[in-house]
């Protein structure tokens, strides 16, 4: 018998297609409404439909992956919805918004395809059915999942580091597309670190809420507005940079002084 935590570097192929599975079931559960016969299917049912199915999928996974460790090892077994320090909470919020004016060039390495923008653009339908899917929806599932129980077996088998970089690449694979996928990779890296300093998924949900409910903040804003640099101009865009840039290195060293003590 394999008495390794659950889940191991290998482990997370077959969770990654588990989770391929399930999105592509759940998508065609969902859609088959489209072709009963007197059934409208309005921009609200989609966005409701891509809510039901993006949930179901992300909760049969971590049931799966939750039944895998909790199998494997019933005692100790658990999701980490941990306390940590309420001081913590005012410095997450600014490192994280710090820390969107940098993921926001790194998603732009790659030029995206009309033919994508178009898809991203209908997916978020800017209702509050996309607005539950991304800013409340996908914190708290991607959370429990890719930290709470991906990211928590990974630490009881490798060194910290090692768990944390296997964690985020896992993260940024169920993006499934290379335009959120960088981006997501270097997020993860923090949240994995928040994590292993917290021992609680909770820091990980705030950070990746306010990620994503600034990313659909700016969706908002006209086409030719949606991002940093054409919303201030060159100037204020750059004095930004510098000013998240020292605001994010000043909350990593707080979190590194206070946390290891907290951890103590």
């Amino acid at each position: 018998m394999d008495n390794h935590i659950y889940p191991k570097a290998k482990d997370l192929i077959a969770l990654f297609l588990i989770l391929m599975i399930f999105m592509i079931g759940m998508g065609i559960f969902v859609g088959v409404f489209q072709f009963i016969p007197g059934v409208s299917i309005t921009p609200t049912i989609q966005s409701i439909q891509n809510l039901v199915g993006y949930t179901l999928s992300l909760l049969a996974t971590i049931w799966y992956a939750a039944r895998k460790s909790k199998r494997q090892h019933p005692d100790t077994f658990s999701l980490d919805f941990n306390a940590f320090p309420l001081w913590l909470i005012p410095v997450l919020l600014l490192s994280t918004l710090a820390m969107t004016v940098a993921m926001e060039r790194l998603s732009s390495l790659i030029p995206m395809p009309d033919s994508v923008a178009r898809f991203f653009e209908g997916l978020f339908r800017k209702d509050i059915y996309s607005i539950i899917m991304f800013s409340i929806a996908a914190p708290i599932l991607e959370e429990t999942l890719c930290r709470g129980i991906v990211l928590k077996g990974l630490l009881q088998n490798y060194s910290p580091r090692k768990a944390i970089i296997y964690s985020a690449i896992f993260f940024a694979l169920i993006h499934l597309n290379p335009w959120q996928s960088i981006p997501a990779f270097f997020a993860a890296l923090f949240l994995g670190w928040v994590y292993y300093k917290t021992k609680s998924v909770i820091p990980g949900m705030i950070i990746h809420a306010v990620n994503n409910s600034t990313a659909v903040a700016l969706m908002f804003l006209p086409k030719e507005q949606q991002d940093y640099l054409s919303w201030l101009g060159m100037p204020a865009y750059i004095a930004l940079c510098i000013i998240s840039v020292i605001v994010f290195i000043a909350s990593i060293m707080l979190m590194q002084k206070r946390l290891s003590w907290y951890q103590k």
